[in-house]
C-alpha cells in the first residue's frame, strides 16, 4: 500500500503539482466561472 501511495505521489512532484485553475478563491470572488460561458461576452 505504501508504494501505492509513494509512486504517484513523485509522479504529481515531478510533474510540478496540480494546477490550480479553477480553484483559486482571488478568481472566484471577482467572478469568473470557469464552467459556465460569459452571458455579456458577444
Amino acid at each position: 500500500m505504501t508504494w501505492n501511495q509513494l509512486h504517484p505521489a513523485r509522479m504529481l512532484k515531478d510533474a510540478g503539482g496540480i494546477r490550480a485553475y479553477g480553484n483559486q478563491r482571488s478568481e472566484w470572488d471577482a467572478g469568473c466561472r470557469f464552467d459556465v460561458e460569459n452571458p455579456e461576452h458577444r
